[in-house]
């Protein structure tokens, strides 16, 4: 009979093992049940029921064949139905392990087992691949003689904690292969024996390099674009087609003095006044239908007061070309606009003093101009130099002009 420690990691075969053991025991007890009653009271019903002694002794002796006939063929019956149940259990054993030998020998993961001296004792294809070696140049060894001295340290430090507490673990490893260093995704724990007992360590560990290299580039990804959402002057942020916040940067969340978290999942008709909200939810409707990038200004209060922001709009789509959110990069703008205002002011008024002064001007060179039209009528020398003006000729010093 099988004993229950090997089957002391399938809690099915231990029950499988308890119903036959009880079967077992049943049969035992009905066997010596049956033997005593036999005996007994076979004995008194040939001596009740023959009274010839020779008679009796033929009696006797069949008797004790019968039940040596009886015994025989129901040993038999017993023996036929175990050795049955043996076989169709070895049959699934065989089974089973055929189905793990094809999973292992098919798996990408690499998949290996080792004793309790860290000897390989198994290394599936795709572990042979890894490593670059033959079965014969693993088998037998340890990983001192495959890895690099730090390597192989770090991979029987875990071996010896598996032994110790009989747990399994997961973690990720950088292991030297012959397709350079890769990471690893490592699960490690105890090899159990026919009798229950650690009798050694398995591995199965899954290449995640291109996966750990993706998760850092949109690590890095993430870092530089929450550095600029975090940093930009402009008041930044993202809405559901909805209308509802999903994003607010520090900038918008100082203008509206709340966190991100009392924004966020809220609409503009939560935060601003009616006619501000609708207005800012007719742009984002705009740049949802429109599905391009626009530049408006709008005004919305802050701190009680009217500003002036140039926004930039665009959609963020979806892989199909769906628009999902509304971003919205928006710039105070109010101080800039009433410098601009202040100098168009200014240029204006300094265009009107222009006119006024040339005017002026004009008006004297005119005066000139008669003044030196009248010298000459009278035979003098004009007083003024107008060497612009075709009327006077080169121009002549003033008389008595030193």
């Amino acid at each position: 009979m099988l004993k229950p420690s090997a089957f002391s990691q399938f809690p099915q075969a231990q029950a499988e093992y308890r119903q036959a053991r009880r079967r077992g025991d049943r049969l035992v007890l009905a066997y010596v049940g049956v033997s005593v009653l036999w005996i007994l009271l076979s004995d008194r019903a040939v001596e009740w029921l023959i009274a010839d002694g020779g008679v009796r002794a033929a009696v006797g002796t069949a008797k004790g064949w019968l039940f040596v006939a009886v015994t025989a063929a129901l040993l038999l019956a017993m023996l036929r139905r175990w050795t049955a149940a043996q076989l169709a259990q070895r049959e699934r054993e065989l089974a089973n392990r055929h189905l793990l030998e094809v999973i292992a020998e098919n798996s990408s993961d690499a998949i290996t087992a080792k004793d309790r001296e860290g000897r390989f004792i198994f290394c599936n294809p795709a572990a042979l691949r890894w490593l670059g070696k033959e079965a014969g140049q693993t088998i037998g060894h340890d990983e001192h003689e495959i890895f690099s001295a730090e390597q192989a340290q770090a991979l029987q430090s875990m071996d010896r904690a598996i032994l110790a507490d009989a747990r399994t673990r997961a973690s990720e490893l950088e292991i030297d292969t012959v397709q350079g260093r890769r990471v690893f995704l490592t699960t490690r724990g105890p090899l159990r024996g026919a009798d229950g007992s650690v009798a050694g360590v398995f591995g199965i560990s899954r290449d995640i390099t291109e996966r750990k290299r993706a998760e850092e580039t949109l690590h890095d990804r993430e870092h530089k674009l929450r550095a600029i959402v975090t940093h930009s002057p402009s008041c930044l942020s993202l809405k559901d087609r909805e209308g509802r916040y999903v994003l607010a940067n520090p900038n918008l969340q100082r203008q509206l003095g709340l966190g991100e978290g009392d924004i966020v999942g809220r609409t503009d008709a939560d935060l601003y006044p009616p006619d501000v909200a609708a207005a800012l939810r007719a742009n984002d409707a705009l740049v949802l239908g429109t599905r391009q990038r626009h530049m408006l200004e709008e005004t919305v209060p802050v701190d009680g007061q009217p500003r002036l922001f140039m926004s930039h709009m665009f959609p963020v789509v979806d892989e199909v070309g769906t628009a999902r959110y509304v971003c919205r990069i928006a710039l105070d703008v109010t101080e800039r606009r009433r410098a601009e205002q202040a100098l168009t002011a200014r240029n204006e008024e300094l265009e009107r003093f222009n006119r006024v002064m040339v005017g002026r001007e004009l008006e004297m060179v005119e005066l000139k101009r008669q003044v030196n039209a009248l010298s000459r009528a009278l035979g003098r020398q004009p007083p003024y130099p107008l060497a612009f003006d075709q009327d006077g000729g080169p121009p002549q010093p003033a008389a008595g002009a030193q």
